[in-house]
């Protein structure tokens, strides 16, 4: 967006995004604020990432080769994270008592349904049930007595937005099926071998000084956009093409035993390449 003069960059709007995000959980207390924050804050972090390549060098060249690998390492950190943070689930008084006190908003809210008052029940009971210290154990009193008073009032039917949220889990909950995500799986980690096997040959190519790819890796060119580099470091791109021939390996390790159906290990080694 621009003319001769503007040139308004989407990694100005992703900035003013991550900063709409950011200020949103600072300045409302509700959980809506925080959907509206994970919202804009991944579209803005998109947004702000995706010009990397202009703010790594200095030509400010867009499509630089190495803009791709940060991209991509970025958005597998975000989902490594995720994946980490999912699988840890403490189940002490301490954070059953923060689980609780974050479920008390909704009702402060009169958004509290019938489902998210059992869950609420059930942590405040185990709290009272496991409690040692005796300040966590008043508290825990205090709030199921609140909870299981007949004045509290929940919301029986869902907002607009809750109720096609709530479609949309039960649409992807069951899609793709499982067999349809191994397929994809085993086509993914097939075109990892393909592009292996590709560098491989190229590799072969390199050493021998013949063959159908030395055309394309004789001058160790990258070209990108509107721009070739030539790599200076030889022993940097041989070590990086051995690696995805190492990655190849791994993922037709994954795909052989996703056929065989050896699922979780398949999975798991497919992760690791």
């Amino acid at each position: 967006m621009g003319d001769s003069t503007y040139h308004v960059a989407h990694v100005l709007w992703g900035g003013l995004l991550l900063f709409v995000a950011v200020a949103l959980p600072l300045s409302l207390v509700n959980r809506y604020a925080l959907w509206a924050s994970s919202i804009l804050g991944g579209i803005g972090a998109g947004l702000f990432i995706d010009e990397v390549g202009k703010f790594i060098t200095q030509s400010n060249d867009y499509f630089f080769p190495l803009a791709f690998p940060i991209i991509y390492g970025f958005v597998l950190i975000c989902v490594w994270t995720y994946w980490r943070i999912r699988r840890t689930q403490p189940r002490d008084t301490r954070t059953l008592l923060y689980h609780a006190l974050e479920d008390m908003k909704q009702v402060l809210d009169n958004d509290l349904d019938p489902f998210e008052h059992r869950e609420l029940l059930t942590e405040l009971k185990l709290v009272v049930a496991t409690a040692t210290d005796p300040n966590d154990l008043r508290l825990a009193e205090s709030l199921l007595a609140f909870v299981q008073s007949r004045d509290l009032r929940m919301a029986i039917k869902p907002n607009k937005i809750e109720e096609f949220l709530e479609r949309m889990r039960g649409v992807f909950a069951r899609r793709p099926s499982k067999l349809v995500l191994k397929i994809i799986l085993v086509l993914g980690f097939g075109l990892m071998c393909v592009n292996a096997v590709v560098k491989l040959i190229g590799l072969v190519s390199l050493v021998t000084r013949q063959g159908p790819f030395y055309e394309a890796f004789a001058d160790f060119a990258v070209v990108s956009g509107k721009s070739r580099y030539v790599v200076t470091n030889q022993t940097l791109l041989m070590t990086t093409q051995f690696l995805v021939v190492v990655v190849g390996i791994l993922a037709l390790i994954a795909v052989l035993l996703l056929l065989v159906g050896k699922d979780t290990w398949g999975v798991r080694i497919g992760t690791l390449g």
